[in-house]
């Protein structure tokens, strides 16, 4: 029996957006730039232009250099210095907040979500690391992908895990930060469903080692209208195993709304002192439409 593989499935729809998108990560991030040049140096193209070398057959004519030709009558090729790499660190929240509510399938969202921003990455010439969190275990990672069929294995690493355990995500932050000391950016995809206090010591830790920080939230549609799948009964924290009874009448629900708002807040308050972009997708939103809106909007990617 062939067994599904969604995080695959989401590849293949996704790896259109690297076509039309770029991943603006490079202006974002500390004083650290990319330690590593692309292969060739100089390049035949780029922003600054760093030397001249003589033509040979097969050299490109739209990088020869015709106010020389016509000074020198020599035919000389403009080589520019090499941008550096910036590596892209996805990191995805695999702890067992993102199986509930199940309907919602915050997990294989946040995880086609991970597989666009990589084919955006790869596409703008970045080299890639996906990383999953997992709750009570050591964080999964791929290896340093630099071309679009690391697509596929990054997918199979999601396919691979499912969500389950305890993290304590600021911790994780920055714990990661201090293996991971060479800077880039780094991506964080989660539900958030974590205290704000505890979070934003991580992500100071990254941003202290030059990282370009983007915080990305998956919320499923019933923990924003929990009214959708809930009258009343009794939850139960799949984190802590904590249960409590609930009537969920209006009263309740305004003061669900409430403190659902003030937490987005906080979030998006860390976020802003941290200098890192922040966004809230919804799980039956499209990613591809919140991509191209909302992140579009936001400057962490922009139209070719």
């Amino acid at each position: 029996m062939t067994r599904i593989r969604p995080a695959r499935e989401a590849a293949a729809r996704v790896g259109v957006l690297g076509t039309r998108l770029v991943l603006d990560v490079g202006g974002r991030m500390g004083a650290r730039p990319g330690e590593h040049r692309f292969p060739g140096r100089p390049q035949p193209a780029g922003l600054e232009l760093e030397a001249h070398t003589p033509y040979a057959p097969g050299d490109d004519l739209r990088h020869l250099d015709w106010n020389l030709l016509g000074r020198f009558d020599a035919l000389l090729m403009r080589r520019f210095t090499a941008e550096r790499e910036v590596v892209v660190h996805l990191l995805v929240d695999a702890t067992a907040s993102m199986s509930v509510p199940a309907e919602d399938r915050k997990y294989a969202v946040a995880a086609e979500l991970a597989l666009a921003l990589a084919a955006i990455a790869l596409a703008s010439h970045h080299a890639v690391r996906l990383v999953v969190l997992r709750g009570g275990a050591a964080p999964s990672a791929s290896a340093v992908h630099r071309r679009r069929p690391g697509l596929v294995a990054m997918a199979d690493l999601l396919d691979d895990t499912g969500p389950s355990g305890t993290l304590a995500l600021g911790d994780a932050l920055g714990e990661y930060g201090h293996r991971h000391a060479e800077g880039g950016a780094v991506l964080v995809i989660s539900d958030f469903l974590v205290d704000p206090d505890a979070l934003e010591p991580g992500v100071a830790a990254l941003r202290r080692r030059g990282y370009a920080i983007a915080l990305l939230q998956v919320l499923g549609r019933g923990e924003v209208e929990p009214a959708r799948v809930l009258a009343s009964g009794e939850l139960e924290d799949v984190e802590s195993g904590a249960r409590h009874a609930v009537r969920l009448d209006p009263g309740t629900l305004a003061r669900y709304g409430e403190l659902l708002a003030a937490h987005q807040e906080r979030l998006h308050a860390i976020a802003l002192r941290q200098r890192a972009s922040w966004a809230s997708l919804v799980s039956d939103v499209p990613v591809d439409g919140f991509v191209t809106r909302d992140l579009v909007r936001l400057g962490l990617v922009r139209p070719r």
